[in-house]
């Protein structure tokens, strides 16, 4: 805090009375090498991957890019597809908005999503949580349904204003 009351957040290390605040259960960020070496200069003990667990391709084939679905009642299927055979030591995992969301097998199921723009991305963790392959992120978004923008074009168009009937003569 300065002498105006202010806070200041730094990820850098600031005056003597400054706050280490640390994160309790980061699930956004993923390392892009996940067997290089940490900070501290320690590998990870456990063997490498076999053949057979390597993948060729991991990407997101539902939704689609810029996939727009109307109403908070949508549901969002998210369907991941791999090239190779999942081992059965791995699992998959979908992260909507950075955030980590249990898949059953290669999809998961989205609700009560509010009006918005999403990302969502598919990672393949290995037995320890670890990635070994992350599909490339998408963005698709929910919107409310509109007279000018229905849900589907078989939506039912709003009835007809009633005219005003002439003026009869007398």
């Amino acid at each position: 805090m300065d002498k105006d009351g202010v806070v200041h957040f730094s990820d850098q290390p600031g005056s003597g009375d400054a706050v280490l605040i640390t994160v309790i259960e980061p699930n956004a960020y993923e390392p892009e090498n996940p067997s290089a070496a940490d900070a501290s200069g320690s590998r990870d003990t456990e063997p490498p991957e076999t053949d057979d667990a390597r993948y060729q391709a991991l990407s997101i084939v539902s939704p689609t890019p810029d996939q727009v679905f109307f109403g908070a009642d949508a549901l969002v299927t998210a369907t991941a597809e791999v090239d190779g055979t999942l081992n059965p030591d791995h699992s998959v995992v979908f992260f909507l908005n950075g955030n980590r969301q249990v898949a059953s097998e290669l999809s998961a199921e989205f609700s009560n999503l509010a009006r918005g723009s999403y990302t969502l991305r598919a990672s393949i963790l290995d037995r320890a949580g670890r990635p070994v392959i992350s599909s490339e992120q998408i963005t698709f978004h929910v919107r409310q349904p509109s007279i000018n923008s229905p849900q589907s074009p078989q939506a039912p168009k709003p009835p007809p204003r009633p005219r005003p009937s002439p003026a009869t003569p007398r």
